[in-house]
């Protein structure tokens, strides 16, 4: 997914450093959304599409599908080889904001779903793929405004509620290595700071900042990735405690 974070991540992909990623594989229905100048962040100097750096393209492979809602043949293919997968599949799901993509439908099951498969037929066992939080009924972040998006996923986020959930179900029956990164409150104004902080599940007293750029949750999900130290779990991150919403 290239909206919100899955654009960030080619960038976090792109400068990790120990160790550098030689190749990054891009699958996606809007491959076009790396040409907006407006990226819906914060970040200093704002971005320009990575595939025209000449710095950066030789690095990158672009992959266009047309839906995920149809499954993709022979998409295993673009897994073979892979060190590890992140997905940003389902992210910011069709909602108020974007009402053009409501006729397209829910991806973060229908797309998983493919993700799992082709991951498992090329033998790619780690993926980080992005959830969000009190889904379910989670409370490992024990702040009002987990109350209040829990009601959302039950009221009027419901159908999305249920895409994302049946999504984490379809990786905890596979077989997969997996980690569900659940940032809170991303905010388009705020400015990345190269940090990212992980919730204790309910801790109260070092409760994680609800406002955090989307390259550090994208830096998160790629550290992540490339050096894996949560397995076949979830986590709440969120920028330093004490920030504000």
């Amino acid at each position: 997914g290239l909206s919100d974070v899955g654009r960030h991540a080619i960038l976090a992909a792109l400068e990790k450093k120990e160790p550098a990623i030689d190749k990054i594989t891009v699958i996606t229905e809007y491959p076009e959304k790396l040409e907006e100048k407006n990226w819906e962040c914060n970040c200093p100097g704002g971005h320009t599409n990575p595939f025209n750096d000449p710095d950066t393209a030789s690095r990158l492979e672009m992959v266009k599908i047309d839906t995920w809602k149809n499954d993709q043949p022979n998409l295993s293919k673009h897994f073979v080889g892979a060190s590890a997968v992140v997905s940003c599949l389902g992210h910011r799901q069709p909602g108020w904001k974007h009402k053009e993509l409501i006729k397209r439908g829910l991806i973060a099951y229908d797309g998983n779903r493919q993700v799992i498969a082709a991951m498992e037929e090329a033998k790619v066992d780690r993926v980080v793929a992005i959830s969000s939080f009190a889904l379910n009924g989670d409370k490992s972040w024990p702040h009002l405004a987990s109350r209040l998006m829990a009601f959302l996923f039950k009221t009027f986020m419901r159908k999305s509620g249920k895409d994302l959930k049946k999504m984490e179900d379809a990786y905890i029956q596979s077989s997969l290595d997996y980690l569900f990164v659940k940032p809170v409150g991303i905010g388009e104004e705020v400015v990345p700071t190269g940090m990212y902080y992980l919730q204790e599940p309910g801790n109260k007293k070092d409760m994680v900042g609800g406002n955090m750029g989307k390259l550090d949750t994208a830096l998160f999900m790629i550290d992540e990735a490339v050096n894996p130290t949560l397995h076949r779990c979830s986590q709440t991150v969120g920028a330093k405690p004490g920030t504000p919403i």
